[in-house]
């Protein structure tokens, strides 16, 4: 990320990016950020998770959760954007009840690009002041959660518009959305993920079958669903943005051995990891 022109707004909570001109190292932005792309001019191609690819053009928002793998895939050569970056822990405190719209848009409906519409240009602007090195004000914490709150909100105002959002009842509860938010979390801070229902359940102090449930209700699919796609966007990441061998990678991701992982990976991908690496893998700086 050294490449890029970047204000610590707080700490490692909040970082803002005031030019993407490099933007074919979008992916670094991942890691363990929310990230807030604003497309201003020109317009970008990226692939989302190793399989959506999303469109972007001036005045949309580009919004990628924390550890999905994003693919540039096309940049105009008149590409004009910023990013904001927001830990998860920042999300979660900022949005409160609300982050249940952020994690149903962005993980079961994979929404990524919504319209900025008439309020972005004002934000934009506010963005440039309470980000600029010029002046940093004496109660800037404030300032910028305060701004993080309104930006954030407006957001998810825009994603509760959307079709997808609206299609069907839902019948979970408040109590089912934050357990189920506990253990998108848990899934999120996890390094080795391929791990069996019951363990995450017992980290939640639930029975799996408890878990279970509420997760169906919720997004419609099962834990070990999740657990799964969780684990491919870190089989997809390692073999696109590391040169680790597929040993070294079956290790950190905790498979039994190298034939393990790469069986499970074809099940789940239709291809191999060597042959997933040669489509996609980015020369590693």
């Amino acid at each position: 990320m050294e490449n890029f022109n970047i204000t610590h707004a707080i700490e490692d909570e909040v970082l803002f990016v005031n030019s993407l001109r490099n933007a074919k190292d979008l992916p670094t932005l991942r890691s363990s950020y929310n990230t807030i792309v604003h497309c201003r001019g020109g317009r970008i191609l990226v692939e989302v998770g190793g399989k959506q690819q999303v469109k972007v053009t001036p005045g949309q928002l580009l919004l990628i959760p924390a550890g999905k793998l994003v693919e540039p895939m096309l940049v105009s050569t008149d590409v004009e954007a910023s990013a904001l970056l927001i830990s998860d822990r920042m999300l979660k405190s900022v949005l409160g009840n609300q982050i249940n719209i952020w994690n149903k848009a962005m993980y079961m409906k994979e929404i990524y690009v919504i319209e900025g519409n008439s309020w972005l240009a004002g934000i934009q602007e506010y963005t440039r002041t309470i980000f600029s090195h010029e002046k940093v004000p004496m109660l800037s914490r404030e300032i910028i959660v305060s701004f993080m709150r309104t930006l954030l909100l407006m957001i998810c105002e825009e994603l509760l518009t959307h079709d997808d959002m609206m299609l069907t009842t839902d019948p979970s509860t408040i109590h089912d959305k934050e357990i189920f938010n506990q253990f998108l979390q848990l899934l999120s801070n996890q390094e080795q993920k391929r791990q069996k229902v019951a363990y995450y359940a017992n980290q939640l102090n639930i029975s799996p079958k408890y878990l279970s449930s509420i997760t169906k209700r919720v997004s419609g699919k099962n834990p070990m669903r999740w657990i799964t796609e969780s684990t491919m966007q870190d089989c997809y990441s390692l073999l696109t943005e590391t040169d680790m061998s597929i040993k070294e990678i079956s290790h950190k991701l905790g498979f039994p051995n190298s034939s393990f992982f790469s069986q499970y990976f074809r099940e789940q991908a239709s291809v191999t990891p060597m042959e997933y690496r040669s489509d996609h893998k980015r020369a590693v700086r």
